[in-house]
């Protein structure tokens, strides 16, 4: 039998929210600091949103895009009673899995399940708070999309934004104030490269805009 929904909810002691957000993460640092950060900004919309995330646990190595995905189901749909406006989101990469078209299609399935991919890492999520890409040529946008390595381990992106924060980027130590910040430029960009409206980026992107635009209120910071 499922466990009651205030079970869920106990971290604020609030029977009253009107939308449950379930996160869960491919990563094990970046994208839970990132979301924590977001969740005790002021701008986070505490009277509307509860939001929980399903962190992966280190020693986890199951990071593919089925694992995240049966990971979210068991523990938050299976687990839980969820009313008709709660949603449970996946946020993935294109840079490591394939199967993401079958990801998509089992959350639709699945009704209040849904998948915010970035295209090709989430570190390009990061990069849209910091850096303004709109003019940046073709061939700078594909040298983005194939994210490569240098000799020192560090992809593309991950150098784009060391550049833009002072030549300083830990994704286990985020300076998460930088992000916070400037989220309205992330959600902007994020959105005007989604101009297809696709169900995950085929071209550089990322629809964790569409998970942000659901806990931020629309004010300044």
């Amino acid at each position: 039998m499922p466990r009651e929904r205030t079970d869920f909810i106990r971290e604020s002691g609030s029977k009253n929210k009107e939308k449950i957000i379930v996160l869960a993460y491919e990563g094990v640092d970046t994208e839970r600091l990132y979301f924590d950060a977001v969740k005790g900004c002021r701008r986070f919309n505490r009277d509307l949103v509860e939001l929980h995330a399903l962190v992966r646990p280190k020693g986890d190595n199951q990071s593919s895009s089925r694992h995240v995905f049966l990971k979210l189901k068991r523990e938050a749909k299976d687990r839980y009673n969820f009313g008709p406006k709660d949603e449970l989101w996946m946020v993935i990469d294109t840079d490591r899995w394939r199967n993401i078209p079958d990801i998509v299609a089992a959350c639709r399935a699945q009704g209040n399940m849904y998948v915010a991919v970035s295209n090709p890492c989430f570190e390009l999520w990061l990069l849209l708070h910091v850096l303004d890409i709109s003019e940046f040529t073709a061939d700078e946008i594909e040298a983005i999309r194939s994210n490569k390595k240098s000799r020192t381990s560090r992809t593309h992106v991950e150098r784009l934004l060391m550049a833009a924060l002072g030549g300083s980027y830990n994704k286990s130590n985020l300076r998460t104030d930088v992000y916070i910040a400037n989220l309205d430029l992330a959600i902007r960009q994020a959105r005007l490269r989604d101009h297809a409206l696709e169900d995950y980026p085929t071209v550089v992107g990322s629809h964790v805009y569409k998970i942000d635009e659901k806990l931020i209120l629309s004010t300044s910071p």
